[in-house]
């Protein structure tokens, strides 16, 4: 996640994260590579975020919750040109 950076994400500023309007779902994780702090920092200044449940790996259980979630997170923002190709 990071590169010159080191406390927020190389791929994009706190200032870009705050005016995104593409929604975005966060699986937050607390590995040096993914740490909570900034997955929760980026729900926090990204307008149209939702957040699963923390941790959503462990205990094993958890993880058809964590995908249930993810699916309705897409199913809720499907792209209107996809949904017009569709015919929905």
């Amino acid at each position: 996640m990071y590169r010159t950076n080191p406390d927020f994400v190389f791929t994009a500023t706190r200032d870009f994260v705050r005016s995104c309007q593409t929604p975005v779902l966060v699986l937050p994780d607390d590995i040096p590579a993914h740490p909570y702090a900034v997955a929760m920092e980026v729900v926090m200044l990204a307008p149209k975020s939702e957040v699963s449940i923390y941790p959503w790996k462990e205990p094993e259980e958890r993880i058809p919750i964590a995908v249930r979630q993810a699916h309705s997170f897409l199913r809720a923002h499907v792209p209107a040109a996809a949904k017009a190709r569709s015919g929905a």
